[in-house]
């Protein structure tokens, strides 16, 4: 049975609301009731922007089995929509080839606006883009630099990096200043 494309879309939005979470605060306040806020390794709000399926699929699935939140994108402007909408996500993987609008004016948007100027941002190369594109993510904002494919070691280790970074943050309800440089 086929689902009007108005529920799907009902569906899809209610699901990554559920997914990303509400306000950060509303998350704090719960894993303070819960008694977890004393662990180091804490739940990240993950976004993922990225046109291969298959890149989104692998970095969900990592990023989930690790307590993550994640909610993925293939479109720049839906994406952008919703960061404005449910505020900035703790880290960002970001590919580069993107419709309308390409990943690294993305980027520079992001680092435009002070409201996201917090969140960890990770650029998504292929192997085969060289050093310019390597040195435009960097001069674009991106902390973060990982060649695909993907590899589930690499992510965790990345991500684990971050989440140790910014643990003495959590009582303050910020991010630390450049994690990862």
């Amino acid at each position: 049975m086929k689902m009007p494309i108005d529920m799907v879309n009902a569906h899809e939005g209610y699901m990554r609301g559920e997914c990303y979470g509400s306000r950060r605060g509303d998350r704090e306040q719960q894993q303070e009731s819960r008694g977890t806020r004393t662990s180091m390794k804490r739940q990240l709000r993950v976004l993922v922007l990225d046109t291969s399926k298959t890149s989104c699929k692998i970095l969900e699935v990592i990023l989930r089995r690790e307590g993550h939140r994640v909610v993925c994108f293939d479109n720049p402007l839906d994406a952008l929509r919703f960061l404005s909408q449910h505020g900035p996500a703790d880290l960002l993987f970001l590919g580069v080839d993107l419709p309308r609008i390409d990943g690294f004016e993305v980027l520079k948007y992001l680092r435009g606006a002070a409201r996201f100027q917090s969140m960890v941002s990770v650029v998504l190369l292929s192997e085969r883009d060289g050093v310019l594109c390597r040195v435009k993510a960097r001069l674009a904002g991106a902390q973060k630099i990982v060649i695909k494919p993907l590899v589930r070691r690499q992510i965790v280790a990345l991500v684990s990096e971050y989440s140790y970074r910014s643990a003495p943050a959590l009582g303050a309800n910020q991010l630390t200043e450049n994690p990862g440089t």
